[in-house]
């Protein structure tokens, strides 16, 4: 039986990067890490992963930065927007090779995303008050 996998499209603010996923995100969660915090100028981010072969760039080029040792962060060349997250290697116990992680609100319809938890919590910021009712984490 042949059977289609939706896709869903997303990309920068201004349009010069677009991407495709395919399928829905597996996972998707609020990180509330400074590296997260400070790389998105937000209290925090939200994520989603698929696997890196259901994740394709349609447009452009996905511009990166190696923010920490091991890990680049991607956004567009032009407008700035952060676009993914790409552990090259083990980050903190975590391996995610194999997958695609990409910023939730960049998809077109964002309503894909279902997260899941809030991670880092130790770097919450004291204004933001979390009560939608989703697991917390001290870390990932």
């Amino acid at each position: 039986m042949n059977q289609e996998i939706d896709t869903h499209q997303g990309g920068c603010l201004c349009g010069a990067v677009r991407y495709e996923i395919r399928g829905k995100p597996e996972w998707s969660a609020h990180c509330h890490c400074r590296s997260c915090q400070k790389a998105l100028g937000a209290a925090f981010a939200t994520w989603c992963k698929v696997k890196s072969e259901n994740f394709r760039v349609t447009k452009g080029s996905i511009q990166t930065c190696e923010t920490s040792r091991g890990v680049e962060r991607g956004f567009c060349g032009t407008c700035g927007t952060s676009l993914t997250y790409d552990a090259k290697q083990e980050v903190e116990g975590q391996n995610w090779q194999g997958e695609a992680w990409f910023s939730a609100a960049t998809l077109d319809d964002p309503d894909i995303a279902s997260p899941k938890s809030h991670v880092y919590i130790c770097n919450q910021q004291p204004w933001i008050k979390l009560d939608d009712g989703l697991p917390t984490f001290r870390e990932f």
